[in-house]
């Protein structure tokens, strides 16, 4: 459990009552730099294979397996469960409160607050909820006193901002007639309370409305007395294995269940696709590969390679671009796209960030020394018209790698998809060597005079608001990828264009903006 959530605990059994935590502040018509169907398309009148340098060690060869596609394997159960609305509360002792507040020391405001926790055991312990199910999930915020009747009750709140005096704590009570009247204001204040929680990937917004719906269940028990009472040992188990579920460890579990594609559509073309786990032992991380071929592919022909970023994500619009091969709009195309095995929650911001911002020079060695040659080892590639897409923390991702790809032998990608790149991120890393790459590119004209890449920047015409509290006075994403354009342009980039979408936010845009990327620069 996160300290986030265990202060999110701590406040609503302290209250015995509801905590209402808020937080302080994450098709198409078009707007072109230099409209996407304007170009003249890439053409390939000759294609020759290409066998990359390959850096993989022993040890890393032999982890690698290759087999049919398991994705679908998920339980569909996981995916979207029914539940039954069966409420289980473990009913907690004096020492189970003694533990709650020594658990969370650090968390208080005072010593002297902390104190007076300590002295509360003896007294309200038996008689309060120190652990709530509902189907199975914990409820962990928003807990009604076990005595609640459904009538008349108020609510201890308080609000903690920060500033450079200080922090300052606002604390006020709220009364409420009964429990209906309260609930009319109960889905805003949760989705207040998650909005951080959102924003940094530790909960989509689906498992925040499902935070509601538990929450509405358990008081409605409460005052029906219709729950379970459970034990400590049944408790503590249960709340083992919704944290596994939920993914509060974004490293161990099975997350299948967040990888988002329309069923249907991967059914039609998982004959075609291949499941590669192959290891890093620089990272430490068995990433997972799906090989999605072109219709009739011949082992004998070579394809351009085209790779996605944040397989989660981009799988899933994988079927609709193969489908424009099917209906002869494109050439064929092998699809490739990265992620991490199904243990990793490749939506958290926790795995995304150390992969795209902390750890970015090592996944970049990873693709261009390791994964690229493996494929070419096993496909017939044409890397002289293969690319790579990133978007968001994956765009600060490509935009590093175009710029450092003078540093590597092996060279996989001519295109670079840079899709509403993060660069202002780069000035909120700790220990980060390059906080003004964002305006220097990593320095690569210091060592280049030309770049003969092929770049396409993206982004979403109403996208800079969600992330205006991250900016700092820095560019913003729409600011960056203009910026990053005028100085292609200054050093007299031919191949690079950018493309705005209008009424798009920040990833609206991206299934339009694939189909008309494909149609261009894979024209048949």
């Amino acid at each position: 459990m996160t300290k986030k959530m265990m202060t999110k605990k701590a406040i609503a059994l302290l209250t015995a009552a509801v905590a209402l935590l808020s937080s302080v502040a994450c098709q198409s018509n078009t707007k072109d730099n230099d409209s996407i169907g304007n170009s003249s398309s890439a053409v390939i009148e000759e294609i020759i294979p290409t066998k990359l340098k390959n850096l993989m060690t022993e040890n890393e060869r032999s982890c690698v397996k290759v087999g049919e596609l398991t994705l679908l394997d998920a339980d569909d159960t996981d995916i979207q469960p029914e539940g039954t609305g069966k409420v289980q509360i473990y009913i907690g002792t004096a020492e189970d409160w003694r533990e709650l507040v020594e658990s969370l020391k650090d968390c208080y405001e005072s010593p002297e607050e902390y104190e007076e926790q300590l002295k509360l055991a003896d007294t309200i312990g038996g008689n309060y909820i120190e652990t709530a199910l509902v189907d199975g999930r914990e409820v962990l915020s928003n807990i009604p006193a076990l005595d609640y009747d459904g009538g008349e009750f108020s609510i201890a709140c308080a609000q903690t901002s920060e500033d450079e005096t200080g922090k300052h704590t606002k604390e006020w009570t709220e009364e409420y007639k009964n429990f209906d009247e309260y609930k009319s204001r109960l889905e805003k204040n949760i989705s207040e309370s998650y909005a951080n929680e959102i924003e940094e990937g530790i909960y989509t917004e689906e498992q925040v409305k499902q935070i509601y719906e538990d929450t509405v269940t358990l008081w409605q028990s409460v005052i029906d007395g219709t729950y379970e009472k459970i034990s400590k040992e049944e408790a503590h188990k249960a709340k083992d294995e919704y944290e596994r579920t939920l993914g509060l460890d974004p490293f161990d579990g099975d997350y299948k269940s967040k990888w988002e594609y329309v069923r249907s559509e991967v059914e039609e073309i998982k004959d075609s696709v291949k499941e590669i786990s192959i290891y890093d032992e620089e990272l430490d991380t068995e990433f997972l590969v799906h090989v999605t071929l072109p219709p009739n592919f011949d082992s004998s022909k070579t394809y351009p390679m085209f790779m996605f970023t944040d397989g989660v994500w981009r799988f899933g619009n994988v079927p609709s671009i193969r489908k424009l091969m099917e209906n002869g709009e494109i050439q064929d195309v092998i699809l490739v796209t990265l992620g991490y095995n199904y243990n990793f929650d490749g939506t958290s911001m926790h795995i995304r960030s150390k992969y795209f911002y902390e750890e970015r020079e090592k996944t970049l060695d990873f693709i261009t020394d390791n994964l690229s040659p493996y494929l070419s080892e096993n496909y017939n590639i044409d890397f002289a018209h293969s690319g790579i897409y990133g978007h968001s923390a994956g765009g600060l991702f490509t935009h590093h790698a175009v710029f450092n790809s003078d540093k590597y032998e092996n060279q996989p990608f001519q295109y670079y998809i840079i899709g509403s790149p993060a660069l202002w991120q780069l000035h909120r890393l700790d220990n980060e060597k390059y906080p003004d790459a964002n305006v220097n590119d990593y320095n690569y004209w210091d060592r280049n005079d030309t770049l003969d890449k092929t770049i396409f920047l993206c982004g979403g015409e109403n996208e800079d608001p969600d992330y205006e509290e991250y900016y700092d006075g820095y560019d913003t994403t729409l600011e960056g990828i203009e910026n990053l354009m005028k100085r292609l342009e200054s050093h007299g980039v031919t191949t690079a264009k950018s493309k705005i979408y209008e009424d798009s936010g920040h990833w609206q845009f991206i299934p339009d903006m694939f189909i008309e990327f494909f149609r261009e620069y894979y024209a048949k």
